[in-house]
């Protein structure tokens, strides 16, 4: 089989690359304003638990009456570009192995600024389990999931066909439409912000699974 994995939320919990970006940023204003990095840590942590995600450095800049846009922009620029201080969970590491081991060919397919989705891979040390990661991005934006575009490119490389890919990921917003419209098979790994989020009509994996640890299992059923 020709086994894909989605990153984010499905091979390591991308709440911990916000944080290690928290971490930065929070470095960052202390060493530019009158606070510690451990305050403006705990005021981007506070924000994100009241307001959700996405006004956390507008917060910050505004408790310490820094805020503008050219500031603001500065944080994007920091939290965008710190290497993440992230890791394969033990039982994430051992799955891809098992995976490999099994015979299926590996390869990794992710949405998001890619150069951000490099620094991920990167860290995570995922180029040493995968054949090729797709950072989607790289192909225009047009080639962010549902697009088949880079399965299609993976299902070329491989000389595979459409009923021999499976694409394991966590968001039923996006992760499975495409590829099951190609032929494909799909499983979903309840995990991260999405994990009780119920399926669209249409939406839905061919497979669902609680942990990233029974994936292989999966395989072997689809296999069947």
């Amino acid at each position: 089989m020709i086994v894909a994995f989605d990153l984010d939320d499905t091979l390591y919990r991308e709440l911990d690359y916000v944080e290690s970006g928290f971490w930065a940023v929070a470095e960052f204003v202390a060493a530019n304003f009158s606070i510690t990095s451990a305050r403006a840590y705990e005021i981007l942590e506070e924000s994100m638990k009241r307001n959700g995600r996405g006004r956390q450095f507008d917060d910050l800049l505004r408790t310490i009456g820094a805020f503008s846009v050219k500031q603001r922009s500065a944080l994007v620029q920091v939290y965008r570009k710190h290497t993440p201080e992230i890791q394969l969970s033990a039982e994430t590491s051992s799955t891809l192995r098992a995976v490999a081991s099994a015979g299926h060919r590996l390869f990794l397919v992710s949405d998001g600024n890619h150069h951000v989705q490099n620094r991920k891979v990167e860290a995570l040390g995922i180029r040493s389990f995968v054949e090729h990661a797709y950072l989607t991005e790289r192909y225009g934006h047009k080639a962010a999931k549902p697009s088949t575009k880079v399965f299609e490119l993976m299902l070329a490389r491989t000389r595979a066909a459409a009923a021999d890919l499976v694409y394991i990921g966590d968001n039923p917003r996006k992760d499975f439409i495409g590829v099951r419209s190609l032929g494909g098979s799909t499983i979903r790994v309840l995990t991260g912000e999405f994990a009780h989020e119920v399926a669209a009509p249409g939406y839905e994996p061919d497979l669902t699974v609680a942990s990233i640890s029974e994936v292989p299992s999966a395989l072997e059923s689809l296999g069947r």
